[in-house]
């Protein structure tokens, strides 16, 4: 069934003609429908309907404009970045999937809304880092422990003893 904005007719499967949808109809049929709850069992038929159809790159960028800027929930976020690397097939180290999951990303949200969104030792702003106090690569049961954060600024945290290979020493 073909559904779209323009001018004309075409046939549809029963065999009678209909005008395409104008622009003005869409809109209407769109304000009648707001809000409306549409049950489980009609989103399984549509969704079914719809498997295999390739959207336009018109329908597609529409889609990515509706959706910029809003706000997923945190077990949306976490499905997410699960699938994106198993559907783009990628090799990924441990360390790498750690750090850009969604866990890690909440724990650096959380350690910076406790520290004020400013370094703790010199009370700058500007570039900040989650850092943690006991190494992530020797400690990780305290990985996602808010209690093992800290918000400094780059300066800071580079003069630490842990930042990046000076862990070593102090294993």
């Amino acid at each position: 069934m073909k559904i779209g904005i323009g001018k004309g007719n075409y046939k549809h499967k029963s065999g009678y003609k209909r005008p395409l949808r104008t622009l003005e109809w869409s809109k209407k049929l769109g304000a009648a429908h707001k809000g409306k709850i549409i049950s489980q069992k009609h989103r399984d038929a549509v969704s079914s309907k719809l498997k295999g159809v390739p959207f336009s790159k018109e329908h597609k960028d529409r889609i990515g404009t509706s959706l910029r800027g809003k706000p997923k929930s945190a077990s949306h976020r976490m499905k997410l970045s699960i699938t994106i690397g198993e559907k783009k097939g990628w090799v990924t180290t441990l360390n790498f999937r750690i750090r850009h999951s969604v866990e890690y990303k909440l724990w650096r949200e959380a350690v910076f809304k406790r520290d004020g969104y400013k370094c703790i030792w010199c009370g700058a702003t500007g570039f900040i880092n989650a850092d943690h106090i006991k190494p992530f690569a020797y400690f990780p049961e305290l990985r996602f422990a808010i209690d093992n954060g800290r918000t400094l600024c780059v300066p800071c945290h580079k003069s630490t003893d842990t930042f990046a290979h000076k862990a070593k020493k102090h294993e």
